[in-house]
């Protein structure tokens, strides 16, 4: 699960610096935090065999984390959003929420196959 992480950080990192080029707003941004995260955590996973599964566990959390923050953003006020803003948080709840979805099923797997 650690090469998916890292597929799905930089993609963060992207939806959170093409964002900000478009907008010059220090809050578009907030995808490129989980995506750090996100990034070190798979990093230290692949360097790290022993700790792997503690690891992926936490970056679990940052995905539930990633996911949960626009999605109450959006119900909030999305009705207020520009289309950017709009785009980033709908943006980043796929992909931290498909990410989330992607390492419940892995760990799904790897508890049945013990």
């Amino acid at each position: 699960m650690p090469k998916p992480t890292l597929v799905f950080a930089a993609l963060l990192i992207i939806l959170g610096v093409v964002a900000f080029l478009a907008s010059g707003s220090r809050s578009a941004l907030l995808p490129v935090y989980p995506g750090i995260l996100l990034a070190i955590l798979a990093g230290l996973a692949l360097a790290f065999e022993g700790g792997r599964r503690h690891l992926m566990h936490v970056a679990a959390v940052v995905a539930l984390l990633g996911a949960l923050a626009p999605a109450a953003t959006l119900g909030i006020r999305a009705a207020q959003m520009s289309p950017l803003a709009l785009t980033v948080n709908v943006g980043m709840l796929v992909l931290c929420g498909a990410l989330l979805v992607l390492m419940v099923r892995s760990f799904i797997a790897a508890r049945r196959a013990a």
